[in-house]
This record gives C-alpha cells, structure tokens and sequence, in this order.
C-alpha cells in the first residue's frame, strides 16, 4: 500500500536502487570439468571443420604438396639439362669476365679446356670470338665468351644472354676498380642464372706460380668475406690447376640452370659465324647462325641487333646436324620459314599525325634553323667595349646567354606579346638605354674555335652555375621572383591555380604537343602486356616458327656493313609487337652512392633499358601516387625519382641504367632502375611559386607586397589560393593602389615574420632528343 493510501499506486524502485550481477548458469566450465566430461577424447570433425573455415591446410596435405613441387622442380631442371649444356643439345653460353687487371682471360679457357683428358673432345674458336668446347666424358658442351674488357657494351650484352658468369679474381692484386665497377653494373642490369666467383693465387701466365697454401688461404678468405658483405651466397672456387679446373667443369655440368623471367619473353640468339652477302656495298643481307633460345621465333616478327638497329628478316633456316662420309658432322637446312607480307610486321618508328587533332606548334627544329645555327655559332656576335680583345670578350655574356640561363622553362620564346598599349613604356626605356650605350659599345666577331683549345673553362662556368642553382632550389623549392619589366599575367600565362593538388581535375588530352602526334598510344598497358603473353604461348603450338633449342640462320635484310672488332660478340635479340614503335617512357630511376653529380632536367643521358641503349634528354618527377606528379628541376644524389623521356616502347620486367656522357667520350653510372610504364598521359606539373611579404596586419587581414607591381596582375590572380609558410590559408581582397599592394584574408591571425604564397602549376613534357646509340656513331665518336 503506498504512503497516501491508495491501493491502486503501484511502488517503482528509484535509481539508486541495487542490481546484482546475474548468475552465469551453464554458460562457463572449468579446465578440470572439461577434462573429467570428455575423458581425453578429441573433436576431429569439429577441428577439420575450423581448420577449413580459417583456410589451414592440414599437415599432411602441406607434406604432400611440397613433396609434388620438389619432384617438378627436379624434372624440369633435369628436362633443361638434356636441352642446354648437353653434347647433343645447346651448349651453354658461359661469359668469364676478369675482376683483377693482372687476370689473363685466355689462359683460364686454356685450363679448362685441358683440364679433362679425354681424346673425344673438341675446342672450336667461332668468327665471333667465341670457344666452343665439346667433352663427351662429362656428356656436355660449353661456349666461353670472352669479351674486350675495354667495350663495355659488349660485355653487358654477353652477361644478358649467358646461362653463367664466372668471375675471376686475382688473390694477390684482388679486385681492380674497374673491375669493382663492372660487378655492380651486372649485378644492378643484367644478373644472369648462376655467377661462379673462381679465384687464382697469382697471374695467370705460363708459370702458373702459386703461393704457400696458408697465405692463399687467408687471401682468398678475406675476398669471400668482402663480396659476402655485398652479395649473398657467395663461395669463391680455386682455379690454379687442372684439378680445380675439373671441379669448374663438374660444377657448370651438375648446377641448377634457373631463366630469368626478362630471357623467357623474347626469343634470342648468340651468332657463331656471321657473313655479308655483298660486303662491298654499304647496306646487304647478313646471315647470322647460332642455336635459338628462349622461345619460338617467327619470320614475321623483327629483330635487334644492339649497336646496329631492328631490322626485318628475309628468311630463317632451321638446321639438322649430320655426319657425312669424311666423318664430319655439318648443318643441313631441314626447313625454311619465309616470312608473309601482308602479315610481316613494318619498321614504321613513328606513328602519322592525325589532321583532326590540334597540337601545340612543334617544338624541334627543322633542318633550315640547324643550318642557320651552325652559321651562328660560327660566328658569334656581341656587343662590348671599344678595345675589347677576342679573350677577354669571350668572358662577356651577352643578354640572349643571360637569359637563356636565367629561364630554362624556354617559354619567353614561345610567349605570347602583350597589348601594345601596355608594353609601350617597357620599350621606350630599353630603346632610350640602347641609345645611351651604342656610342660605347662595338660589335666583335669571335671564333671560338681559337679559344682555349686545351681547356674548356665554359663547362666548368656551367658546372659551377648548375651547382649554386641546385643548392638555391633545394633551399627555396620553386620559388621565382617575379619580372618588374613584364607583366606576370604574360610571364606565367601557361600556369594556372589548383585548389588540390590531388583530387583536381585535370585532362590528360588537353593541349597535347605535336610530338604527341608522332607516337604510340595504348588505351591500357597492362592489358596488352597480358595479351601478347597469351599470344606468346599459344605461338609455342604454331607450326610456322623456328623451333626454340634447334640450330637456325637468319638472314636479316638491309644491315648496314660494320666491320666489328676483333673479339666482339653478335647478338640477336626478337621484338615483340610494336616494340620498334615510339613512345613516352617512365622509368624509376635510384641514384647511384657514388655519383655526387647533379642532374639537370632536359640534360642528355645514354640509357641502357634491357637489351637496347639510346640517347635522350629526360624530365624528372617524384615517384608518388595519384594522377599528377610534380616535375624536379634537378636530381640529385641519394634521391628517388621518375624520368620521362621519348624511347622505344619495351615491356617489363627491363632493368634500367643512365649514364653520364662528358665531351671527352668518358661515361659515368649515376642512377639505376627499371622501367615503370609506357604512359604518355602521365601529368608531370611543374610549380612556380610566387612569394610576397605582409607590410600591415590586422589579425586575419594583411596588407601583402612584392608578389605583383600592378593592380591588372592582381586582378588576374585573384581567384587562385593563397598559403603562408606556417601553414595558413587565405585568397586576395582587392588591390590597393598602383604599385602592387594588396589586401588578403586569411582562416587565422598571421604573423609578422611569416611569407605569402600562391601556388602556379603547368605541365610539362619531355624534349624530342632521342638518338639510337649505334656502334657507328660510337666509332665516329672516338675518331673526333
């Protein structure tokens, strides 16, 4: 009943009144209750059940399958050793490549070659400077190469196509700085199957002197100990004697033969014997014979050769070995393979200019400005002092120099004049000053073919001027002052603001150059990757390829005639479709720690990109996500970026290298790579930063100076975002006055000693300088 007495009101408990925890009945059994119930019994179908659900295989499926992969492994190694390396097979192409300056190349083929005493077997020399060595006692057959150590070409063509390396090192000189510098360049660019590191105790000459055993010992231990630090695995062999020669031999016969993924994409091959068929003309057919790796090769399809170019085949002979009466075993053709016309691809390298697309005017010049500036150079005109000698005018930079340094961006060429009315002022002052100046200045010829012919004091100007540039760039990123003598609306009418970097919105289509006009497109590059790798595999069951592993001769067609140097390996490499085709490369590049040089972008490089090397002038952008990309002035050490540059179209995997070429012919390794895309639409924006100083603050409002000096480029930039150093956001009011002053506002209370911002981007594309590294051109190179 309730305290007012009235039976009907029913008592509710307050908020303060107690709740006790519920009694958890049956949900919850001990260890020891669990065990008692059960009786050491075990769920096995409730266990599989989860097992499944988590996706854990069980143990003995696990067991079973690495057992079946182990078998796979096994069979295909040993079906590889019957096909490569066998007597009756292909030999195995086997590069050896001294790491010492005292090594002698020839007398280590000399051992190996006699190491086995065994009257059946044959040592061939090849015309292109190859040893093929047959030894029916170890049922295998070896091709040792041996390029020039002073071409370096050659010998990273030979690394990219051999089944093994065998370095050799000097225990008593141990390894050169040359040779230092060759390992990483093979290591980085073309890492083979199997690398063998095989050490002598002394040079290699007809003594064969060796050294007590316990100092060969510690020697050799301290070279395993330095190339462990660089390499894993690594486990030096002795090579002195015939016995260790033997063991070499034993060991190329029984190793695992592993393909890298880049050498089963194409097909290729190493040429025994070469010939022209009309040598006294400049351009016949050559014939090329070898063995025929990697894969199927079609008489449709092109090949490369490095150093002379891709070129079409007339026809492709597939040999059978037989032995004739005189006991001598000779190639007889068993089939030839004529390629089809209508279906043989075209060399066409560029791509015709579509008329409905309107490019921007081309930017490469036409054979009358080359010619008109040769003429310039010739004879260069400047305005100095009267009485000023050839010398000391050659240290006078004239105003076309000045500017050209100052502005790379090359856009005061292209730039469109502003109204007459609004630069009248402009040059009346410079015609005024002109005047005042032309009774003091004269004009000199000058020949700078007379000047410092020993010394080339310009490049070190430059080279010191790029220097301070860099540093001033990496100090202020993309900060420019801007021009008092022309308006900046003009100056950076190619720019335009962005409110995001990363989510604006920008047409990859949109105000396309002309050499865009020129190349190939692809509407998605992956897709056509994994298509041409399913074409490549269906090609494996046509009957109209040369089969892969069979002796072959090609004969290419239209190949320049080259005498090559004595020693130098023919390679042949085939191109997969549209590969002889133009486009824009992406290609990440890491520079190298050794390489202190600064990179300018637009400044030439020589490009090793897999199995072809070629000359351009790239742009640099940081390696990021998203669909826009900021452009990098410079590129230096220790740094990461993406260089854009016109090359021709090649898939991935291709590992990557850049050179530096200075005016004496010397290159120099700077960065390492691999490419990343053929994607012309790649948006590298370059930012221009224009900065101004607060003169008045008012909490969030301020009083800005110095960005612009007439009230019409403050108009023209008004609607573009404006930040600070520490961080604040803001836009422009109004102008104030006619000398540049403007009123900002900004989202919180800005400080006397913080800068002003606004934020300009452009794209940017690469220069059409892409020049075909040909072993001609390297030859005319030297003779100069």
């Amino acid at each position: 009943m309730s305290p007012t007495g009235d039976k009907n009101v029913v008592h509710r408990p307050g908020a303060l009144k107690q709740q006790n925890k519920a009694f958890k009945t049956g949900r919850h059994r001990s260890q020891h209750e669990i065990k008692r119930s059960t009786q050491g019994r075990v769920a096995d179908k409730k266990h599989a059940r989860s097992l499944k659900r988590l996706g854990v295989t069980p143990k003995q499926n696990r067991v079973n399958t690495a057992v079946q992969i182990r078998k796979q492994k096994l069979q295909a190694n040993k079906e590889a050793r019957q096909t490569i390396g066998a007597i009756d097979g292909v030999p195995q192409i086997i590069t050896v490549i001294p790491l010492s300056s005292d090594v002698n190349v020839f007398s280590i083929i000399e051992l190996l070659t006699n190491s086995i005493d065994d009257t059946k077997s044959s040592d061939i020399a090849t015309e292109c400077g190859a040893r093929i060595y047959t030894c029916p006692k170890l049922r295998s057959k070896f091709c040792f190469l041996t390029p020039p150590p002073t071409n370096l070409e050659n010998i990273l063509d030979a690394a990219k196509l051999s089944d093994t390396i065998i370095y050799v090192i000097s225990a008593s000189s141990g390894i050169s700085i040359e040779g230092d510098y060759l390992l990483d360049l093979i290591n980085v660019h073309c890492l083979p199957g199997s690398i063998i590191y095989s050490v002598v105790s002394s040079s290699t000459d007809d003594s064969m002197s060796v050294t007590s055993s316990t100092s060969r010992h510690s020697l050799s231990r301290n070279l395993e100990r330095f190339l462990q630090k660089r390499f894993a695995n690594v486990k030096l062999v002795p090579l002195d004697n015939e016995q260790d020669g033997q063991r070499l031999l034993r060991k190329l016969t029984e190793q695992k033969l592993t393909k890298p993924t880049k050498k089963c994409l194409r097909p290729y091959l190493f040429a025994q014997t070469y010939s022209y068929e009309n040598p006294k003309s400049s351009i016949s057919t050559l014939k090329l014979s070898g063995y025929l790796r990697g894969i199927h090769l079609s008489p449709n399809e092109l090949v490369y050769i490095p150093g002379l170019g891709t070129f079409q085949l007339e026809k492709i002979e597939q040999h059978q070995f037989q032995r004739d009466s005189d006991g001598i075993v000779k190639p007889i053709v068993e089939k030839v393979y004529l390629p089809q016309p209508d279906v043989q691809r075209s060399l066409a390298f560029e791509a015709d200019i579509d008329p409905s697309i309107n490019y921007q005017d081309q930017t490469w010049p036409t054979q009358e400005e080359l010619e008109k500036a040769e003429i310039e150079h010739a004879q260069i005109k400047k305005r100095v002092p009267k009485g000023t000698s050839e010398y000391q005018a050659a240290w006078i930079v004239s105003d076309e120099e000045e500017q050209d340094f100052e502005d790379d961006d090359e856009e005061q060429q292209n730039m469109v004049t502003a109204n007459a009315d609004e630069l009248e002022s402009i040059q009346l002052n410079q015609e005024e000053y002109e005047e005042e100046e032309e009774e003091e200045m004269d004009e000199l010829v000058m020949n700078p073919n007379n000047y410092d012919e020993k010394l080339d004091l310009e490049e070190d100007k430059q080279t010191l001027k790029k220097i301070k540039e860099a540093k001033l760039d990496e100090q202020f990123p993309d900060e420019v002052d801007t021009p008092m003598n022309i308006p900046a609306r003009v100056r950076f009418q190619k720019y335009r603001g962005l409110k995001s970097f990363r989510t604006t919105k920008w047409d990859p289509k949109e105000n396309l150059p002309e050499e865009y006009g020129r190349i190939y497109q692809f509407p998605n590059f992956r897709a056509m990757i994994k298509q041409i790798q399913t074409e490549q595999e269906d090609n494996h069951e046509k009957q109209d390829h040369a089969q892969v592993h069979s002796y072959v001769t090609l004969y290419i067609k239209d190949v320049p005639v080259n005498r090559f140097e004595p020693g130098h390996h023919i390679f042949v490499s085939g191109l997969l479709p549209h590969e002889q085709c133009l486009s824009v490369l992406n290609i990440v590049l890491n520079r190298t720690n050794d390489s202190e040089i600064v990179l300018k972008s637009k400044e030439r490089l020589i490009f090793h990109v897999g199995f072809r090397r070629f000359a351009s002038a790239p742009i640099y952008s940081q390696h990021s996500h998203g669909d826009k990309h900021k452009f990098e002035r410079f590129f230096r050490p220790r740094q990461t970026l993406v260089a854009t540059c016109f090359g021709p179209i090649t898939y991935p995997p291709a590992s990557v290298l850049a050179f530096k070429e200075f005016p004496d012919g010397r290159q120099e390794l700077v960065a390492t790579g691999s490419l990343l895309s053929v994607n012309p639409d790649r948006l590298v924006l370059k930012r221009v930063v224009l900065s101004g100083h607060p003169f008045k603050i008012q909490k969030k409002t301020a009083v800005a100076r110095f960005m612009f000096f007439n009230p019409e480029d403050i108009n023209w930039f008004k609607p573009i975002e404006l930040r600070t150093r520490w961080g604040r956001r803001g836009h422009i009011k109004e102008s104030l006055g006619t000398h540049g002053h403007m009123k900002c506002q900004f989202d919180g209370i800005l400080k006397s000693q913080d800068t002003i911002f606004m934020n300009l981007y452009k794209r940017v594309y690469p220069k059409w300088t892409y020049e075909p590294f040909s072993i001609q051109q390297h030859k005319e190179e030297d003779m100069q």
